[in-house]
């Protein structure tokens, strides 16, 4: 349990790992040739929808023993074409009324009382500093109440600033919700399209694209660099023929990478400044990734803003302050709102992709753009 719990706090909330279908361009492909259902053909749309793109699946559920007030429990499992999407037994929760939907992970409560305000919540408080070592509060967020659960958020305190978590208690206080409910009745690539803020606009490609991929990255993930140099050879590759615009969102793995919130912000005041000369900037970082220290990325940071014809007044105004770091944390915390668990994650137009095996991504764009070409995916 401490593994998975450190694993979900550095890259946060629960992860699920499955399979979408698309009906159109905004909505994808037929689902006919995306998942075969068996079982609650309610439960198993919505999961199609859901879970990231592996092409060819089947989906089945059924009911699991596992409680939780208010919901019921199922077993998910799905085999498709790319084995490393597969799963099973993965339980997630559908609330009784059928408005909500969890897939998020439980932490059980050994002394449990009835929640009725802040002071009923220092177990959680205790759980989550004792793992991290560190100060975590946990605070109630009254305005996300639903189905008979108490919204909470808990605060951690990064280095630089505190980011929210956000998650739920059952009102007797036994059992913690690491996670973000969903709407059971909405299409969640709709919900998705919903919780994401593109009006940063930190993205390459056409300002009228007909599909809008947004990528959650960290500038010292090393499978970061990895993804999103094939993404850029992919994406030249099909110039004229793959027709999205590219969003940038910052997700740096703080607990555990020293200098990728420095990064995030000195990507972010240049995009500030200079727009598309953000990507020039990381670009930049993974050429020198390895070799990275804390002082080299200021380093790199000034003299990419100067080249960029950024003043040393207005980027040193910017860089590692308040404003800038508040985006940085917004995207952060957006992403924990998303079950983003690790990175580099991707959403096509509120589809996730997990970019896991090498083919995974330009078979979901050949759902839309069916002339999309291969890549050597050499390593």
């Amino acid at each position: 349990m401490k593994n998975r719990l450190v694993a979900i706090l550095v890259a946060v909330l629960a992860l699920i790992g499955a399979v979408p279908a698309r009906k159109s361009q905004k909505n994808g492909t037929p689902a006919a040739k995306q998942v075969r259902a068996a079982g609650n053909d309610e439960l198993v749309t919505y999961l199609t929808h859901f879970l990231p793109f592996n092409p060819d699946s089947i989906v089945t559920v059924e009911k699991s023993s596992e409680t939780l007030p208010g919901f019921t429990g199922y077993k998910v499992r799905r085999k498709g074409h790319f084995e490393k999407l597969n799963m099973s037994d993965r339980v997630v929760f559908v609330s009784d009324d059928g408005k909500w939907f969890f897939a998020g992970d439980k932490v059980a409560n050994t002394d449990p009382g009835a929640v009725r305000g802040p002071s009923d919540l220092s177990w959680l408080e205790s759980k989550f500093s004792n793992l991290f070592r560190n100060k975590v509060r946990a605070t109630p967020v009254p305005e996300r109440d639903a189905a008979g659960l108490k919204g909470v958020a808990l605060i951690l305190e990064t280095g630089y600033f505190p980011v929210r978590l956000p998650g739920y208690v059952t009102s007797d206080g036994r059992t913690f919700l690491q996670g973000p409910l969903w709407d059971f009745r909405m299409d969640p690539r709709a919900e998705r399209r919903h919780r994401i803020d593109l009006s940063a606009n930190r993205a390459s490609g056409p300002a009228a694209a007909a599909v809008q991929v947004v990528e959650y990255a960290d500038m010292e993930c090393s499978y970061c660099k990895f993804r999103g140099l094939q993404m850029d050879r992919l994406l030249e590759a099909n110039a004229g023929i793959v027709n999205v615009r590219r969003h940038y969102k910052f997700f740096p793995l703080w607990m555990t990478h020293v200098w990728a919130m420095k990064a995030a912000s000195a990507g972010d005041c240049i995009a500030k400044f200079a727009g598309p000369a953000l990507f020039d900037f990381k670009k930049a970082v993974y050429a020198r990734q390895e070799t990275m220290t804390v002082s080299g990325i200021d380093e790199l940071a000034i003299t990419t803003a100067e080249a960029k014809g950024i003043s040393s007044a207005d980027f040193l105004s910017c860089y590692l302050q308040d404003d800038s770091f508040n985006r940085v944390r917004k995207d952060i915390e957006e992403g924990y709102r998303l079950n983003v668990t690790s990175t580099p994650t991707y959403f096509i137009d509120g589809t996730e992709i997990s970019w896991i095996e090498d083919k995974v991504m330009e078979d979901f764009l050949r759902t839309l753009f069916p002339k999309t070409k291969t890549i050597d995916y050499g390593r």
